[in-house]
């Protein structure tokens, strides 16, 4: 893991030049091995924000995450001139690619600072109702830096310390074993966050929650095949009444906190999001909606407003502001919620009213005796552009059948995984012999 590292400290020069308005009141840090850099309350707070800003690093929710299942899938194709992104645009994608490398390496960079402050927290003097709270926040981005690695590459390194001589020969987990790291780490934030207001709206939509660690555990199990506790935890959530569907489908994107909104990455003009730079025609236009998407969208669907043409060009209209970048990706949301319980529920009633419930807003006429595959359809229309086609075909094993027909000469099982980074076998020898099969 010597490029996590290396990125570590080169990043805590560019992270301590931002300044993030309301959600950032104090400086954010990413974190460097001098143990002195979380000392008190202040800098144990500036830590956990350096946290929520590498989130916002283009190799996780400000494009990559939320743009690559689009393209590896049936959602979005390459339009752009990358090659390493036409690699995923093919499922050729080879160990040497770059941007896997870097999506690796920005997540356990993120990782890295949750393990500080973990670490480091009990070291302080510190107000225990705050300490509890970051330990809950720190605990929450661990597993979802965690789960977006586990959703790309399999089982992956769990790293659960700082000490650099155990990151650089640290092991594969399986699934299995990081599936249940990551559950055991929301479980401990649920109950560490239960209460806790960040005192505004915004800043409780921009960080961790109690009800951001249960959406995101009803998703986990979700991919984990556990339908039933999957089912309970995104009924938890939309019982709450912590959050309520938006009027308009549109209106849930943007630079504002929705009220649909569960957990977001925040960015501003001092702090920005470069996906609409990355989607846009007037940005760079590296990705653009696919034919099969387009196709899928239902006549009379308002949702086909995710779509836009300018200059001729199609495009996603999730992301909009490429001039001053705030848009503000959204991680987790309530509709989301009601597709995981309609899941939860095939065969009842429930999962007749779920997915009706959403196509309501889309203005589209109920279903009745839904099937998993109606559901997908939802999923694949509503949460378009937000980083879940590759997923939701991944888990449902329907991959093969829909991206054997999307690229019949270059796709095969193995495309399933992505590689594990050359660079980091090369410098890990606990990796070594442990790359994904067909790589």
């Amino acid at each position: 893991m010597k490029s996590v590292m290396k990125k570590i400290y080169f990043l805590t020069i560019m992270i301590l030049t931002f300044s993030c308005q309301d959600f950032v009141e104090k400086q954010p840090y990413d974190i460097i091995t001098d143990a002195t850099v979380i000392q008190d309350e202040e800098s144990a707070k500036g830590a956990i924000l350096g946290m929520y800003s590498n989130f916002q690093d283009g190799n996780q929710y400000g494009n990559f995450i939320i743009a690559v299942p689009g393209v590896l899938s049936d959602e979005l194709i390459h339009s752009g001139s990358f090659p390493t992104v036409a690699e995923m645009d093919q499922n050729e994608v080879i160990p040497t690619n770059v941007n896997i490398r870097n999506i690796w390496a920005s997540h356990y960079t993120g990782i890295y600072i949750a393990n500080t402050v973990l670490e480091r927290i009990g070291t302080i003097t510190i107000d225990p109702t705050l300490k509890s709270q970051l330990q809950g926040e720190a605990l929450f981005g661990r597993a979802l830096f965690h789960f977006n690695l586990a959703n790309l590459f399999g089982g992956v390194p769990l790293a659960k310390e700082t000490n650099l001589d155990v990151l650089r020969s640290i092991s594969r987990a399986t699934l299995a074993e990081t599936f249940d790291f990551i559950i055991s780490d929301l479980n401990q934030a649920a109950t560490l966050l239960a209460g806790v207001d960040h005192g505004s709206n915004a800043d409780n939509k921009n960080r961790a929650t109690d009800w951001a660690a249960k959406a995101l555990l009803a998703r986990v199990h979700l991919y984990k095949g556990d339908l039933v506790t999957a089912g309970t935890y995104a009924n938890e959530v939309i019982n709450s009444g912590k959050f309520s569907l938006e009027a308009n489908y549109m209106d849930i994107f943007g630079g504002n906190a929705s009220s649909e909104s569960i957990f977001q990455i925040f960015s501003s003009t001092n702090d920005q999001n470069g996906a609409a730079f990355w989607f846009r025609v007037d940005g760079r236009y590296e990705y653009a909606p696919s034919t099969e998407f387009q196709n899928a969208i239902e006549a009379g669907d308002v949702r086909a407003a995710v779509i836009d043409t300018q200059s001729g060009k199609v495009a996603a209209a999730k992301y909009v502001d490429v001039g001053t970048g705030t848009d503000q990706s959204i991680v987790l949301r309530l509709a989301e919620m009601y597709l995981i319980r309609a899941e939860a529920n095939l065969g009842a009633i429930q999962a007749d009213n779920d997915v009706n419930t959403i196509r309501s807003r889309a203005k589209l006429g109920n279903k009745t005796n839904v099937t998993l595959d109606d559901i997908l359809q939802e999923r694949f229309i509503e949460l378009s552009f937000e980083g879940h086609r590759w997923h939701d075909l991944v888990r449902t094993n329907k991959v093969s059948t829909v991206m054997s027909v999307i690229n019949p000469l270059t796709w095969g099982s193995n495309d399933v995984l992505m590689p594990i980074p050359q660079y980091e076998i090369d410098q890990n020898p606990s990796l070594k012999g442990f790359q994904n099969p067909g790589y």
